[in-house]
């Protein structure tokens, strides 16, 4: 059997949400990326860290007036282990706002120079796992939080790590 590779756009930001523009938003480049980056991190915490054979990856895509990037999942058929289907269709749904993924709205504002920009990412992921942490009793609320919390600290261990330190714990 022939290896069945293909890919499918999952786009740029949760789909009821502004995004960048192209020509319109301040630090095009910058801002895009970082809303991209941070959209694979909220696809993650929805639909799970990817199963073997799927990776999601950002897509530069050209455009007459500029490159802008979106989410694409690569999938490898011959990896299917019985869960492609179903983890297509959690990222094919998506979800309309940041907050259903977890995180507060990015604020893309403050982003002024890339070397900022791997900072920002941890530091949104981290927020968003202070989010949806468990109370005292290690009970979810709204239940919906638990999975987005596991996904997040199963996929980002270094912002789990920033979320939970002593020094990033408001007084």
């Amino acid at each position: 059997m022939a290896q069945t590779n293909w890919t499918l756009d999952l786009g740029g930001a949760p789909w009821n949400e502004d995004c960048a523009q192209i020509g319109h938003t301040p630090n095009f480049d910058l801002v895009n990326t970082a809303e991209v980056t941070l959209y694979r991190a909220a696809l993650i915490a929805v639909a799970g860290p990817p199963p073997a054979g799927i990776t999601l990856r950002i897509k530069a895509n050209a455009h007459d007036f500029g490159t802008y990037r979106t989410v694409e999942a690569s999938v490898d058929d011959e990896q299917d282990d019985g869960s492609h289907a179903s983890y297509i269709e959690t990222l094919e749904t998506g979800f309309a706002f940041w907050h259903q993924a977890g995180f507060a709205p990015p604020e893309f504002g403050k982003l002024t120079a890339s070397n900022q920009l791997a900072g920002f990412v941890v530091d949104a992921v981290a927020s968003a796992l202070r989010i949806t942490r468990p109370s005292s009793t290690g009970a979810f609320f709204p239940a919906s939080s638990g999975p987005l919390h596991r996904n997040l600290t199963a996929a980002f261990p270094e912002a789990a790590q920033r979320a939970f330190s002593e020094a990033s714990l408001p007084c």
